[in-house]
């Protein structure tokens, strides 16, 4: 039996990002992580269907990937007991490009200190999505949040490290 190249290659892309998601899989030592919703940068032209879905796509994959012993949301309080090995996360979305290939949608995240509110880091990031007729604000957030966690799980990591 014959199979389309178009197949065997999106069966190797499948496995490979499978391994590469299992190898970001490792929690990081945090008790809490706190996420406030994203704003939007002035003249972004998205609606709030975007930014809740954004907001949700980032708190479910912050779950998923371990990040901490507790995701909060923003009405959520971390514990006093907690607070010295916790961080808060806030947030701007810059601008969403859409490509012929490639969607962007650039970032600039803030890392506090849960205990004093002291900025830990600031970055800016491009996190991308693949454009589609069928794609809606809500689709793009979703995706576009849940990739983002992935980066500052990297950039946390990167804190621990130092």
């Amino acid at each position: 039996m014959k199979y389309p190249r178009g197949l065997i290659g999106a069966v190797a892309v499948l496995a490979l990002g499978a391994g590469n998601l299992a190898a970001q899989d490792v929690g990081l030592p945090l008790n809490a992580i706190q996420v406030t919703h994203f704003t939007p940068a002035e003249g972004l032209a998205k609606g709030q269907d975007f930014f809740d879905a954004f907001y949700d796509g980032l708190m479910k994959q912050l779950v998923k990937a371990k990040v901490a012993g507790q995701v909060l949301g923003e009405g959520d309080k971390v514990a006093e007991a907690d607070a010295a090995n916790s961080v808060g996360v806030e947030g701007k979305i810059l601008e969403v490009k859409h490509k012929s290939l490639v969607g962007i949608v650039r970032t600039e995240v803030n890392l506090y200190r849960a205990s004093d509110h002291q900025l830990v880091k600031n970055f800016v990031t491009e996190v991308p999505y693949k454009p589609s007729p069928l794609n809606t604000d809500k689709i793009i957030g979703n995706a576009a949040g849940g990739r983002l966690a992935y980066e500052i799980q990297r950039q946390l990591k990167k804190l621990k490290a130092t």
